[in-house]
């Protein structure tokens, strides 16, 4: 896990990436149980032992999810990850003698050898650096997040504003249709009726067009760990003034 590989920009969904926020959020919390329990172990509490040794677990299983990935989750998928793991701030390097420094803490504190005392003290002047290295870990996860809110915001941008031209379009056919129909007089009542159901669909058709711009504006602010209800797909403003100027069916 040490060994630095080069990394191809894998595409992760915002469910995923809020799920590796979540994981790396959880460090911090480990981190600092695990220090403390270490810490109440040093001074006789039997049971802090055993937290300890429960949380470092999950502390070092998550670490591999978070860098090697398993069947549901990504592991390092950017280039910013990468460098954040194995570049100069060395974050998996550094977790890693988190890890073992821990554990023969432990192993130490557990058979009260005489070194067990310094070991502590070792382990508990790591709790800071080691706090603000995850937090700047949590921090590159929601950078990511917000690069890939942005790209789904221009995806579906582009996808509404095609849709709005398409029901222009369909709208204007559908009023000509009808200039027609009523040219025809009696001949044309008929076709009258089938522009009257064309113009239904295209109202449903823009209705669908605001619903969808709305759910997905709403399931990326309820990603971020921050509520931000100014962000807003940039589709609907465009998608308002398209309806202003469209032509009474």
């Amino acid at each position: 896990m040490n060994e630095q590989t080069t990394t191809q920009r894998i595409e992760v969904s915002g469910q995923t990436i809020g799920e590796l926020i979540n994981l790396s959020g959880r460090q911090r919390m480990l981190s600092q149980r695990i220090v403390l329990h270490v810490l109440l172990a040093s001074h006789g509490d039997a049971a802090a032992l055993a937290v300890a040794r429960e949380c470092l677990a999950t502390f070092a299983s998550t670490h591999r999810v978070l860098v090697s990935g398993d069947d549901h989750l990504p592991g390092v998928f950017s280039e910013a990850l990468q460098q954040l793991y194995y570049g100069t701030r060395k974050a998996d390097e550094r977790m890693q003698r988190f890890i073992a420094l821990t554990n023969e803490t432990v192993a130490r504190v557990e058979a009260r050898d005489d070194a067990a005392g310094t070991h502590v003290d070792i382990l508990v002047s790591q709790a800071t650096p080691l706090l603000e290295l995850l937090q700047e870990i949590t921090l590159a996860y929601q950078h990511e997040m917000r690069g890939i809110e942005a790209a789904t915001q221009r995806r579906q941008a582009a996808i509404a504003e095609q849709l709005s031209g398409i029901s222009m379009q369909a709208n204007i056919v559908a009023l000509n249709a009808r200039i027609s129909a009523a040219r025809a007089g009696s001949y044309g009542r008929e076709f009258a009726v089938i522009t009257q159901v064309l113009a239904d669909i295209i109202k449903e058709m823009d209705a669908l067009i605001y619903s969808v711009v709305d759910r997905d504006a709403d399931e990326l602010s309820s990603r971020r760990n921050a509520p931000h209800g100014a962000a807003q797909l940039s589709a609907r403003p465009r998608l308002a003034a398209r309806s202003s100027q469209r032509i009474s069916t």
